[in-house]
């Protein structure tokens, strides 16, 4: 994901039903383009999910899914 400054900046996680499984403060990582393992060492359940990246008054979501 691209950070467009270095404001406070939140990434989550949501199972297709809208239910945070995961959240994770990201402006501290300034602006810029960054990789980050969301999942940090978790094990997700095989499935679709939305990833949601809010800063400020910016929101992006994007589709993945998790497969084993």
């Amino acid at each position: 994901f691209v950070l467009p400054s270095s404001a406070a900046a939140r990434l989550e996680l949501l199972d297709v039903s809208g239910r945070r499984v995961l959240e994770r403060e990201v402006g501290a990582l300034g602006a810029g383009r960054h990789v980050v393992d969301l999942a940090a060492g978790q094990r997700l359940a095989q499935g679709l999910y939305l990833v949601r990246l809010t800063q400020g008054l910016n929101v992006r979501v994007a589709r993945v899914s998790v497969l084993k």
